[in-house]
């Protein structure tokens, strides 16, 4: 008996796995998961901007373009998820409510836009908000479930030096708050250093 209960304990995560589906590599950078913001807002018009340098560029809009041309418009590259060391990138989102725009720059901001999660990309930026992240070549950190209340999450801690993964399951509610994080260990550890 002592035997057969740890192996009954393994089936029974490996079929626990089998429920989790997973993104296309192809579709699990920032921007493919940007691309499927749905607010719960009816907003006139809405951008998402990608600045690299010092000029924006839309990469994506819903509403009447017009619009911009008939209302004070300016943006500039202040924004939220950055990166790309050693030059600087980051998003932004501009939407105009009642003749006024307003700008979405810092991660707090972008989890009021998302507002109520809608589908799994809108999870897995709220996990990405929280230092999270996708492996788009290793399901141990690539998945997502659909739960009563929310969405639970495989995903990733990545450390550069030494280069190690650590996969957790993450539980994301419906009102885009993170509830719950735990560990499934490191799969993926070096003795390498990673130098951007």
């Amino acid at each position: 008996m002592k035997k057969i209960a740890p192996l009954m304990l393994l089936i029974l995560i490996s079929c626990n796995d089998l429920n989790y589906k997973y993104l296309n590599s192809n579709k699990t950078d920032i921007e493919n998961l940007l691309k499927n913001i749905n607010p719960n807002k009816n907003y006139d018009y809405w951008e998402i901007n990608y600045c690299h340098g010092i000029t924006p560029k839309t990469i994506l809009y819903k509403g009447n373009k017009k619009l911009k041309e008939k209302y004070n418009y300016k943006t500039d590259c202040n924004g939220f998820l950055g990166g790309c060391h050693p030059s600087y990138c980051a998003y932004n989102i501009i939407y105009l409510q009642n003749g006024k725009w307003n700008y979405v720059i810092n991660e707090t901001d972008l989890a009021t836009f998302i507002n109520k999660i809608d589908n799994p990309q809108e999870a897995f930026i709220i996990a990405r908000i929280n230092d999270y992240k996708i492996d788009s070549n290793n399901q141990k950190g690539n998945g997502y479930i659909k739960t009563k209340n929310g969405y639970d999450l495989k995903v990733m801690k990545y450390k550069s030096c030494p280069e190690s993964k650590e996969s957790f399951i993450v539980s994301i509610d419906s009102a885009g708050k993170l509830r719950k994080t735990e560990s499934q260990g490191f799969y993926l550890k070096t003795k390498d250093c990673i130098v951007y």
